[in-house]
Parts: structure tokens; C-alpha cells; sequence
């Protein structure tokens, strides 16, 4: 058993304010807790983060999600988290639900593209019932035929209702562009031309590869002992292995600066994605893009709010939209990944006005390579900053900590995280827009009533999708 253990004490004197340049980022993020990470002999990573508490909050992280699927096994790992819901050789589905509510737990899951997550917040008292729970799920699910035919039509609602999401199908449509040909272009719920062709032994197979112990990370984060934790994962995963035996090599991942549209009857306007290529999880210019994300920021909803804060908050890209009363709605868009990420922004506007996304677009990209004011600087960290004191539920902070497991190999403490922002100045961000951005083709998506830009534009054919 490989153990690393961390004392995280008095951070309050070992982070002053002085350390953060010019005091921007005040030091109120010291923590003491003690973090645990053991690596079990199965390969299995178990961490936690002590703290006393009368809940304990486990997370199941398995690295593998949608790019880990094909274009005809697209939505396997969807199907799989809904079928580990569906019972156990040891418990039905009724009786999983109410093992759960006898013990006064709540269990959650989701998949993603690079991850798939399960966590149980129980009672302190309870933990090793959660675990035991979480390992009879995840180990001896049997996906009987009978729950697969039945889940078809609950997935398939799920995913013609998601589509009335305009954000996210956008979103799902951009990485459909931006990584053509390749696992990351896969929709992360899955095609939904797929859900009547997926069986069973596709997704049994789907969990044979992927569900090893080196691609498990479970953290366990309030009140649970690493010791505890270790013991109880011992014991209820005892059936997973170490690794599968022959991991299959992935294709490097290729951003496209693709144009790509797609009709939806849902909306009259369009949805517009113009996402660059942007830094990874572990590229230096991580941090400077979360920054440049806040920079951009989201247009205000109404009229009302862009009055109130006009004069105080709004920042140059929010002043410039309410010149642009046609494009209704702004998002700044940061996704990374493991080797790439999605940057740019999101837009709702009317299909003959597709030029004033790209020109406003434009004009902000070009300003910020030019100059960054000092005060949307520090008004974008001081966003951050907020936004990282306010994640202090069980849940979060599970979450981040798996996560940075997964991504950085290491836990990431908040005053680290303070730190690396602290240190961003207005340079950095002009180097990281012209080197990313500036002379950079994007990836152009558009997502609505398409028949006006088809007819104003002229796009060739090619470039029109189906859903």
C-alpha cells in the first residue's frame, strides 16, 4: 500500500497578505484540514479531507466518460450510469432505493466527457454503508436485458429534452465542429440514433474497460478518517482490478476551425459558438483563462441590471454589447480538458445579424491584446476569488478534489489557487489573447433558424448537419 499523507496546518502564517501582489487577493482562505491519498493495492486512489462535521461525502470519479466511446457506441457510458440505478445481485432496484433513504443518504451521478462521477452524502455513522453501496453498484450491477429495453425510452426522452436546452446543445454541437473525426466530437449523453441500437454487451464491455482500479479515484471529505475510508474500500471493491490488461492508444485530439449549422425548429433566432482553441487543465495559461473568461463575462438579462451596474461593474465587453441590442444573450465560454479546451463565446441573436457576433467578437479580442485595464483586471480576480471561497460544501469540495487528482495528479489547495490568480497581471493577458486568439481561425457554430444565413451567407451544404 503506497501511502502520502498531508497535514495542512496553520496556513495563516505560512500565507500572508503581503505574498499577494499588490494585496488584490485579500488571505482569508487559510484552511486547517488534514488530507489523506493512499493508493490501494488494486490501484484504486482513495483521498480525503477531514474536518468535523456530522456528514461524510464520497465521490466515485472513474476516469472515463463519452471520449472514451465510438461513433457506434456512443452513449454507453450514459446508458451504463443509468443501469448501475437499476439493481445488484444483491438488491433489486426498489431495495437499492430504499437501502439508500433507510440510512438517510442521497445519491447522485453524472457523466461527462472525460469522467464519470457517484456520490453519497450520509450521516457520519453511515459512511461504510455508503461505500458498500457505491462498491455493490459500480461491482455487481447486472444490467438485465429487461432494465436496458426499459431504460431505452427514459434515455431517449432525456435526450429530446435536452435539446430544448439551447446553451447546452450548443455547446454539444461546437465539440461536434471543433473535434471532427475524433472521440471528443461525441455528444456526451450519446447520438440518439444510438439508443435503440446499444445492448447489453456493449455496455457490459464499456464497463470492463474502463471500470479498473487505476482509473478509480474516491474521496471521502468531511467526517471520515483515511484509514476508514481505506478499510471500507478494501473491502466493497475488492472485485475491481488493478488495469486492464491492453489499454487502447487514443488519437491525438485536432482542434478544427470548422463552420458547421444546423436547423431547429425550436427558436427563431440562432445560437452562435465562436470557441478558439484554448489551454488545457495543466498549460500555464490555465489561470490567465479563467481570468480573460470573467474579463468577457455575460451580458447583462435586461435593460434594469445594465443600468444599475453600468457605471461600477460592467466591463469593456459588457459596455460594448448594449451597443449591439440585437445580440440578446453573451456567454463567455471556458471548457477545459485533459489536452485541449473550448474558449470564446456564446451568443442568442437574430439570423440576419450573424456578421455583428463576429465583428463584436473581434473588436474585444483585438482591444484586449492591445490593453487591459488594472481595474477590470482586479474586478475579474476578485470574481474568482468569490466564486472559490463560495465552494465549501461537501459536494464541491469533493468534487475539486478528484478532479485535481485526476488532472494534476496532486490536491490543489486554495491558497495556491490564490496565488497563481494573484500573479496574473495585464501583460499576461494581452500575451495570452495574441498568442491564442489574435490571428487565429475559430470555430464557427450555428444552431437555430439557419434558412436567412443559408440565404444571406451562402454556406456550402457540407457544412449543414443534422442533430
Amino acid at each position: 500500500m503506497i501511502i502520502r499523507k498531508v497535514l495542512q496546518k496553520g496556513f495563516s502564517t505560512l500565507y500572508n497578505l503581503k505574498q499577494f501582489r499588490h494585496q488584490e487577493i485579500p488571505q482569508n482562505v487559510s484552511v486547517d484540514r488534514e488530507f489523506g491519498d493512499t493508493i490501494l493495492p488494486n490501484g484504486i486512489r482513495v483521498c480525503t479531507e477531514f474536518w468535523p462535521s456530522e456528514l461524510a461525502h464520497i465521490t466515485i470519479y472513474i476516469k472515463c466518460g463519452s471520449r472514451n466511446e465510438t461513433e457506434a457506441t456512443s452513449g454507453t457510458a450514459h446508458f451504463l450510469e443509468h443501469l448501475h440505478f437499476k439493481g445488484t445481485g444483491r438488491r433489486s432496484r426498489d431495495r437499492l432505493e430504499c437501502d439508500v433513504e433507510n440510512f438517510g443518504g442521497q445519491l447522485n451521478a453524472y457523466t461527462s466527457r472525460e469522467n464519470t462521477s457517484y456520490t453519497i452524502n450520509a450521516q457520519k455513522n453511515k459512511a461504510e454503508n455508503a461505500v458498500e453501496i457505491l462498491g455493490d453498484m459500480l461491482t455487481n450491477s447486472i444490467y438485465a436485458k429487461s432494465d436496458v429495453e426499459r431504460e431505452r425510452h427514459t434515455i431517449y426522452r432525456e435526450l429530446f429534452e435536452t435539446r430544448k436546452m439551447q446553451f447546452e446543445t450548443l455547446i454539444e454541437i461546437s465539440h461536434r465542429s471543433a473535434y471532427k473525426n475524433h472521440q471528443m466530437s461525441l455528444p456526451i449523453l450519446g447520438k440518439i440514433q444510438n439508443m435503440y441500437s446499444i445492448t447489453r454487451d456493449m455496455i457490459a464491455e464499456y464497463h470492463q474497460n474502463n471500470y479498473y482500479g487505476e482509473n478509480l479515484i474516491i474521496c471521502g471529505v468531511g467526517n471520515i478518517q483515511q484509514e476508514q475510508l481505506c478499510e471500507y474500500v478494501t473491502k466493497h471493491f475488492s472485485k475491481i482490478h488493478k488495469k486492464k490488461q491492453q489499454l487502447k492508444k487514443e488519437i491525438p485530439v485536432n482542434f478544427q476551425s470548422e463552420v458547421f449549422l444546423m436547423q431547429s425548429e425550436l427558436t427563431e433566432d440562432i445560437n452562435v459558438g465562436l470557441f478558439y482553441q484554448g489551454p488545457e487543465w495543466t498549460d500555464p495559461h490555465y489561470y490567465h483563462f479563467l481570468i480573460l473568461q470573467r474579463l468577457l463575462g455575460d451580458k447583462p438579462s435586461n435593460f434594469l441590471e445594465a443600468a444599475i451596474f453600468e457605471q461600477s461593474t460592467l466591463n469593456s465587453f459588457q459596455k460594448l454589447l448594449l451597443d449591439y441590442p440585437e445580440i440578446t444573450t453573451q456567454k463567455a465560454v471556458y471548457t477545459p480538458y485533459k489536452d485541449t479546451a473550448l474558449f470564446g463565446n456564446y451568443f442568442v441573436v437574430n439570423p440576419n445579424q450573424l456578421d455583428s457576433c463576429i465583428e463584436i467578437s473581434k473588436k474585444i479580442f483585438e482591444e484586449y491584446g492591445n490593453k487591459v485595464s488594472a481595474e477590470e483586471l482586479q474586478r475579474s480576480k476578485r470574481r474568482l476569488f468569490i466564486e472559490l471561497c463560495q465552494h465549501e460544501t461537501g459536494n464541491d469540495i469533493s468534487q475539486a478534489i478528484a478532479n485535481q487528482i485526476l488532472y494534476f495528479d496532486r490536491r490543489v489547495y486554495r491558497q495556491e489557487i490564490a496565488q497563481n490568480l494573484a500573479n496574473v497581471t495585464e501583460v499576461d493577458i494581452q500575451n495570452c489573447v495574441k498568442n491564442w486568439i489574435l490571428g487565429k481561425q475559430p470555430s464557427l457554430t450555428i444552431w437555430g433558424n439557419i434558412d436567412p444565413v443559408l440565404k444571406k451567407y451562402k454556406f456550402d451544404a457540407s457544412q449543414v448537419g443534422t442533430h
